[in-house]
């Protein structure tokens, strides 16, 4: 339950915030700081195995592994669509230098720069110290190789097509600068400006946010049944899907796919 608590005070302040003065985050999934769903997901998650300790269960293997793969994405660096599009400029102009100069950035959950790391650190201290003079519960993932084989493999694909997107964003913004008249002589941030002030494709402002707001009911619903113990089966072609693992596991290609 506490994952619920923390997730439904997230989500006031989110709303608060949202609709506040200067809330509102242009060209961003459901006008959000850039990683706010995907913040909130990771919090719903890795604060889950709270329930577990109180009713002194098990943790599912799965859940574990998920937990490992969305820690390691939120400590990987990772650069702003600023500072992306600077090092596309730096390699067309050959600049030597470059500074760009942007408005005080808003960063995921409208918290201060790292909040959401620095949490996700007190979640898993916290969690590890209760179980230490508490149940005890073993924290060993019981997933067989291909489990986590299919973990990895989601995660991957995500990769793989974050990958052939930003490369076909990349050379689309750099036919961008070059029809820009005497890009050459534009100072950096002149390009940056002119580049940020242009229309963005559909699936850059509303696909995006079908996808946040899909992926984020599908983890919602894939805990609820976890904490509920409901394992709801669909059958496809003599194939047994199991829906809460396959609702969790999306996470991993989610995360791959959104940089």
């Amino acid at each position: 339950m506490i994952n619920w608590i923390l997730g439904g005070i997230f989500v006031i302040w989110i709303m608060i915030n949202r609709f506040g003065k200067d809330g509102k985050i242009e060209d961003q999934p459901l006008g959000l700081p850039r990683g706010t769903v995907r913040a909130l997901i990771t919090i719903l998650i890795v604060s889950f195995p709270f329930t577990y300790l109180i009713f002194e269960q098990d943790i599912p293997g799965l859940i574990l592994n998920i937990i490992f793969i969305l820690i390691a994405f939120y400590y990987e660096a990772r650069k702003t669509e600023k500072e992306k599009l600077g090092r596309i400029i730096k390699e067309i102009k050959g600049s030597d230098e470059l500074i760009i100069s942007e408005k005080k950035a808003k960063y995921p959950l409208y918290l201060p720069k790292y909040s959401v790391r620095i949490l996700l650190l007190s979640i898993l201290i916290l969690t590890i110290t209760i179980n230490e003079f508490g149940p005890k519960i073993s924290f060993e993932s019981k997933n067989t190789l291909i489990d986590i084989l299919i973990i990895m493999a989601l995660f991957v694909i995500g990769l793989i097509i974050r990958g052939i997107k930003n490369y076909q964003q990349n050379l689309h913004t750099k036919e961008k600068i070059r029809n820009m008249k005497d890009y050459q002589n534009l100072s950096d941030i002149e390009i940056v400006e002119n580049l940020m002030n242009q229309k963005h494709t559909w699936f850059q402002k509303t696909g995006r946010s079908i996808l946040s707001l899909f992926m984020l009911g599908s983890v919602i619903s894939a805990l609820f049944l976890f904490q509920f113990d409901l394992d709801p089966r669909l059958l496809i072609f003599d194939i047994t899907i199991p829906i809460r693992e396959s609702l969790l596991l999306l996470t991993n290609f989610y995360f791959g796919f959104r940089d």
